[in-house]
């Protein structure tokens, strides 16, 4: 049968995995699957400890006072593994589809973001690309084979020299065209023993291969499943049984079957044992990433909104974690008629707050790039705050950098509704006296916008933590609000890396628009600008300080270079 164009352009309009070996052979890059990112957004290599922030009750003048920590080998890290229904489902299209779907809002407390299916080749969608680029998180893709099918397909691999190699390369041209980092190895079947030298040579070659493409960037991660006897037996644990896999890759997703006990000696399955397999070679603890199925099958604490009970026990061992499956919150919200409870918002936002002290917050790297020789007004960095969804749309590609540290607090908003232990949510200790966070557009029926209240009169909300360092250059800091009275009572306040705050000065309308005629002129909204003169100081936090209590809205927050 001969395609038609239109049936072409469809299928060109939205993103599909590789369900065999005939369709990995055969694939081509696609120009109309590749989103350029509009800023050259990387993450910073220092970051916010979760535990202390939430210690100091999130508090801007605790946090301008106690400069960023460097990040370190031994800084344990956090991965999310997104699977959804099966996935490629609404995320999977390029243009805006008329039905709701999750986003990610949480992601400056991310290192690595895993897109999930069980299809063959997992290519992550654009929308969830572009999405973790913009917050500088690592992006990869899944390689999985499972049963009969599954094994059928590895073994053929396997069993040809040639055919491994030519392997790593075509994963490693998808991943290098699409723009992900690299790769979840997940072996769900079994594997003739005679073969396992040729599996581990395959996860060396990929990982290797990875790290040609992406440097330091790149990442093969292994997961807990057959062992080095080719039997599929999942270990909970580093062990010897899969050791070598993890000797042979950036690291390792165990299983959630895994115990943390409290005294005596180390069970079987056991984090204490995960962490002794290593040896000498204990830098490497971080590369273990302990599994946590949001879902609770099998794991430690039951999982939903008792997962911070099972991050307790992974952090006092010094080790990774690999949340499992967080759209829980957006999923166990819908009700038979697929319709999403008005619950899910706070659902969502007390998940990710029970984690906070597990957590490290990083700042995103925003380049002045004072040498590019040209004396017009820089866009350098700009968000709408949008999150992928509206009211009656859903467009990941849509997704704008979303506030380094949101918080709902539970005194401005309450929550009710059913929940899944009897009792009701744990609810959150902080005693912030603010929220900050984006619109929840099936609740809130306007457009996309950060929303922010205070209970007192000159609380200051942080809204982004980041790398900026003008060297002399001075800086124009662009608020955009429907409410009037949002940029009359707000003022623009930094944190230096030096522990100091800096004050912005407002500026007139007459001037602010001299600078920047043509974005102002095109906002439907109201405009105000903060100008930072002749600053030789790193910037790392951005907040906003109100001068009375109550709700206000952003529209827009855009930093230029003059």
């Amino acid at each position: 049968m001969i395609r038609t164009q239109e049936a072409r352009l469809c299928e060109s309009m939205e993103c599909r995995p590789l369900k065999n070996l005939e369709e990995l052979f055969s694939w081509c890059p696609d120009v109309e699957l590749i989103q350029e990112q509009k800023f050259d957004i990387t993450r910073s290599k220092k970051y916010l400890d979760g535990k202390e922030w939430k210690n100091n009750n999130q508090d801007w003048t605790w946090l301008v006072k106690h400069p960023l920590k460097l990040h370190s080998k031994a800084k344990p890290r956090t991965l999310v593994c997104h699977d959804m229904m099966g996935g490629y489902i609404e995320d999977r299209f390029l243009e805006p589809v008329q039905q709701d779907s999750y986003s990610l809002l949480h992601w400056s407390g991310l290192d690595v973001f895993i897109y999930f299916s069980h299809n063959f080749i997992t290519i992550p969608p654009p929308g969830w690309i572009s999405a973790a680029k913009m917050h500088g998180v690592k992006i990869l893709g899944t390689i999985i084979t499972e049963w009969k099918e599954g094994k059928q397909i590895l073994e053929n691999i396997l069993r040809d020299e040639k055919k491994i190699d030519e392997f790593v390369d075509q994963c490693a041209s998808i991943a290098s065209f699409y723009g992900f980092q690299g790769w979840l190895l997940n072996i769900e079947n079994e594997v003739e023993w005679t073969l396992v030298p040729y599996l581990l040579e395959l996860v060396k070659k990929l990982t290797e291969r990875t790290h040609q493409d992406y440097g330091d960037e790149g990442m093969v991660l292994w997961y807990d499943s057959v062992t080095i006897e080719g039997k599929l037996r999942w270990q909970n644990e580093v062990n010897i049984m899969n050791k070598p896999f993890l000797d042979s890759c950036d690291g390792i997703f165990l299983n959630y079957g895994w115990r943390a006990p409290d005294c005596g000696d180390p069970s079987p399955h056991s984090l204490v044992r995960s962490v002794s397999s290593l040896g000498d070679n204990v830098s490497r603890r971080t590369d273990i990433f302990v599994g946590v199925d949001v879902f609770g099958r099998g794991c430690l604490g039951g999982g939903g909104l008792h997962c911070d009970l099972a991050m307790h026990k992974i952090r006092e061992q010094g080790l990774s974690t690999a949340i499992f499956a967080p759209g829980w919150t957006y999923e166990s919200s819908l009700n038979e008629d697929k319709v999403l409870s008005e619950d899910y918002f706070e659902k969502e936002h007390l998940f990710w707050d029970k984690l906070r002290p597990y957590l490290n917050f990083h700042a995103i790297c925003i380049p002045i790039d004072k040498d590019d020789g040209s004396t017009e007004p820089k866009l350098i960095f700009e968000t709408s705050f949008h999150c992928g969804r509206e009211k009656t749309s859903y467009h990941l590609l849509s997704m704008q950098p979303q506030p380094s540290l949101p918080i709902v607090d539970k005194h401005l908003k309450t929550i009710s509704g059913s929940w899944r232990r009897e009792g009701g949510p744990p609810t959150p200790s902080d005693k912030s006296q603010y929220s900050c966070h984006t619109t929840d557009p099936q609740s809130d029926n306007e457009v996309p916008s950060l929303t922010i209240q205070v209970q007192q009169a000159n609380t200051t909300v942080p809204l982004f933590l980041m790398n900026l360092a003008p060297q002399g250059s001075d800086v124009l800091f662009v608020l955009s609000s429907k409410s009037p009275d949002t940029l009359s009572t707000s003022h623009v306040v930094l944190g230096t890396e030096n522990g100091e705050e800096l004050e912005t000065a407002k500026l007139e309308n007459e001037i602010l628009s001299s600078f920047i005629p043509i974005f102002y002129n095109q906002q439907e909204d109201q405009v105000q600008g903060f100008l930072l003169q002749n600053c030789y100081d790193t910037i790392e936090k951005i907040g906003l300080r109100l001068d009375s209590p109550g709700n206000s809205s952003l529209s827009t927050l855009a930093i230029y270079r003059l």
